[in-house]
């Protein structure tokens, strides 16, 4: 139970907590706390648990080997532990989410932080003219992505609430969170957003995404002037000053990972591009090459594909959930920095965690309470 609450109370916290810190302070201070409360906590309490933890060994190896290649490269210590830090912030929230004794408040509590700073983000906007404004410029926490996390939550929640009331308050959360989305004029969460729902309707229906799939396509060739010019307008395709400088930070990457195949860089490594000296860049494949090389980016790739098959076990209707979060969160950090964003990397720890304690079948999940068991074999389809 202190599991469960301490990780709800370390999402809620997060709505006080600024996207890019410049400090470690009190609130975060106590966040952090709370993430290391609730993930050594589920280490301890739950077999899973810490089954689930040990798919992650990979990871271990990986950084290890980057601490020493950095550590060679005379990188910054200090650099290598804050690049380091992400990844042991998913472990943490993942062992939390596998232990929850009440998986779905944690939903409800990310649910409620998506639903909170996307209506922030709405209000501050000056005007609907999404040509012109976007609601991340005057709410800055929207480019972390975590509305995308919000919109499964919402999505996943309705598969386990049978109160009518419950379920309104799901689907409007829902509803409002595409519209959050929309209003973020994101390229990487608008299109992770249409990806992921793309795969949840092709896991359901094969032949219905396929037919959906095709008529796109077909849209395209038919109205491919009207749609170049929506995404002039809507998308910036014609701003090319952002395009053109992540262009640049990916060619950089490519560049000293061509010249350091196997190992990368290293920790702590930096590079300079347009004058500017960067930890990371945003894309999350070219970070991983760069300072991973292509031994430890295939160290943190057997995590995933673990993670996967561990989620091909889930019932059919969770399953098309589970996979239509995950296209849509590792699309957008793929095309962004969240990957290092210390609020929403243990939020889908927390989530994936979650959504496994409930989904997997009982025998998979060996320490989990009857209580939980019986609720989940009266999951609504």
């Amino acid at each position: 139970m202190f599991t469960t609450v301490f990780a709800a109370a370390a999402m809620v916290l997060t709505l006080a907590l600024p996207p890019f810190p410049q400090g470690l302070t009190i609130p975060i201070t106590m966040y952090l706390l709370l993430v290391v409360l609730a993930g050594f906590g589920g280490f301890l309490r739950s077999s899973a648990a810490r089954a689930q933890v040990t798919l992650l060994l990979p990871w271990v190896l990986a950084l290890i080997v980057g601490l020493a290649v950095g550590t060679i490269g005379g990188n910054s210590i200090g650099q290598s532990l804050e690049d380091a830090l992400s990844y042991l912030l998913f472990a943490l929230g993942l062992c939390a989410g596998r232990a929850a004794s009440r998986p779905q408040w944690l939903f409800a509590a990310v649910l409620l932080v998506a639903v909170v700073d996307g209506l922030a983000s709405l209000y501050l906007m000056p005007t609907w003219d999404l040509s012109r404004y976007r609601s991340v410029y005057n709410y800055f926490k929207m480019a972390i992505g975590h509305p995308l996390v919000g919109l499964f939550c919402a999505t996943f929640l309705l598969h386990f609430v049978h109160n009518r009331s419950l379920r309104r308050v799901c689907s409007l959360s829902r509803a409002l969170l595409v519209v959050v989305v929309i209003a973020t004029v994101s390229r990487g969460m608008v299109l992770g957003m249409a990806l992921g729902w793309l795969t949840s309707l092709s896991i359901r229906s094969p032949r219905k995404g396929a037919l959906v799939v095709g008529l796109g396509v077909l849209a395209a060739v038919v109205f491919a002037t009207v749609l170049s010019d929506f995404a002039v307008t809507y998308l910036r395709l014609g701003q090319q000053g952002t395009v053109d400088a992540r262009v640049r930070e990916i060619e950089e990457c490519l560049h000293i990972f061509a010249e350091n195949p196997i190992f990368g860089a290293g920790l702590g490594a930096e590079l300079e591009v347009d004058g500017h000296h960067a930890s990371y860049v945003h894309n999350m494949v070219a970070y991983h090459l760069w300072k991973f090389g292509l031994f430890g980016s295939a160290l943190f790739a057997l995590p995933v594909f673990s993670l996967a098959r561990q989620a091909m076990r889930t019932p059919l209707h969770l399953r098309a959930t589970i996979f239509s979060g995950a296209v849509a969160v590792l699309l957008y950090v793929v095309t962004a920095a969240s990957y290092k964003s210390y609020i929403l990397v243990p939020m889908v720890g927390l989530v994936v965690g979650a959504a496994l304690q409930v989904s997997l079948p009982a025998r998979a999940r060996a320490g989990g309470s009857p209580a939980l068991q019986q609720h989940v074999s009266r999951v609504r389809p």
